[in-house]
């Protein structure tokens, strides 16, 4: 499990480095303000921070720092959900199951989804 935590905006702009391979802050600062406006040096501070903690690493180029996802997004992903199910489920796959499918938020796609690979977790 990765043992640095990160925060929404942390997480948000992390998310953004992975989606475009790699950025440069002004790159991400673009992305940001496409929703809401945001300032270069606060950006610059948190994909710095993200590098410290080991999340993005960069490289210069010319002038410039271009980041690029340290940890891949997978990894990512099965930390927080192991963090998650452990300090809001008290470690109960079932009950974060149940919470997931009841809610309204999951599509009937996704539910189906969900039984073909629960169908072929029983198959193996």
């Amino acid at each position: 499990m990765l043992k640095k935590r990160l925060g929404d905006v942390e997480l948000e702009i992390y998310n953004i480095v992975c989606s475009l391979k790699e950025a440069a802050v002004q790159e991400v600062v673009d992305e940001i303000n496409k929703t809401r406006k945001t300032a270069y040096t606060s950006v610059m501070t948190t994909m710095k921070i993200l590098a410290d903690k080991g999340y993005l690493s960069y490289e210069r180029i010319g002038k410039k720092f271009v980041y690029s996802p340290a940890v891949q997004p997978g990894e990512l992903r099965r930390s927080l959900l192991e963090r998650t199910l452990e300090s809001v489920f008290n470690g109960s796959a079932l009950d974060l199951v149940q919470s997931l499918v009841k809610s309204e938020k999951i599509s009937k796609a996704e539910l189906d989804e969900i039984r073909k690979m629960l169908n072929e977790m029983e198959d193996e």
